[in-house]
């Protein structure tokens, strides 16, 4: 019997670790050049039935001062035993209420609603759909377990098939610390950026750096510098 109790406790404590936490708040910085350019601010929070994600991209020191405004991305929907499904996505550009594009997922009648610059289109919707944000979440609740990822996307305006490929594992530094990860990454195209993540396995495979592969030639960074609830590193920082 007492073994049974120390089997029952041991796989209830698996569990609770393998379970998303229910909220997380995140920062990171934007580096350019090796520049820092701006920071991004998170939140997200699930019940087990309903998630939402906010994330605010503000531009920092003389940056600021050219920016137009903030980037803010929205993302509401349903925790389904796939992981996140979007209901409702926004992408803010400032300011500009006419720069902004909204998808909402009709997922009973399988179509996805995009709206931006005063059109309304419509596509089908593939099972397994993601947004611009809730896709960096989803891998809390489904692990990247292939070496090959198809993630059909929606930007606001429009539905894309993403590539992606598993690199393999490697230690990432951060400014909170060295973690041991999983490096995803999808190549750039003609029309597309390219991108590569770090997901960090002690952290329900949560990106702890993200580097964005621009059209024109140029690398965004964005580095984890402080995640609540506290990340516990797995490996201590490299000697310099």
């Amino acid at each position: 019997m007492g073994r049974l109790i120390v089997i029952a406790l041991a796989l209830a404590s698996f569990a609770a670790q393998a379970a998303p936490p229910q909220k997380i708040d995140a920062t990171y910085r934007v580096l350019k050049s090796g520049q820092q350019v701006g920071k991004v601010t998170e939140h997200f929070e699930h019940d087990g039935k309903r998630y939402r994600i906010e994330s605010t991209t503000a531009a920092t020191g003389i940056y600021a001062l050219f920016a137009k405004g903030n980037i803010r991305l929205v993302s509401e929907g349903e925790v389904s035993k796939n992981g996140l499904r979007p209901l409702h996505f926004e992408h803010h550009r400032g300011a500009d209420a006419a720069k902004l594009a909204v998808a909402d997922f009709d997922w009973e009648r399988h179509i996805v609603s995009h709206k931006y610059d005063g059109k309304v289109e419509t596509a089908p919707l593939e099972e397994g759909v993601q947004d611009r944000i809730s896709q960096h979440y989803q891998f809390m609740f489904q692990p990247p377990r292939q070496k090959a990822i198809d993630i059909h996307l929606s930007s606001g305006r429009r539905l894309n098939l993403y590539n992606y490929r598993v690199v393999g594992e490697e230690n990432t530094q951060t400014p909170i610390g060295l973690f041991k990860t999983v490096h995803i990454a999808r190549q750039r195209t003609q029309d597309e950026d390219g991108v590569d993540l770090w997901l960090a396995k002690s952290r329900h495979y949560f990106p702890v750096r993200i580097v964005f592969d621009e059209k024109d030639g140029g690398k965004l960074e964005q580095q984890l510098e402080s995640l609540y609830p506290p990340a516990a590193a797995e490996l201590k920082p490299a000697k310099r």
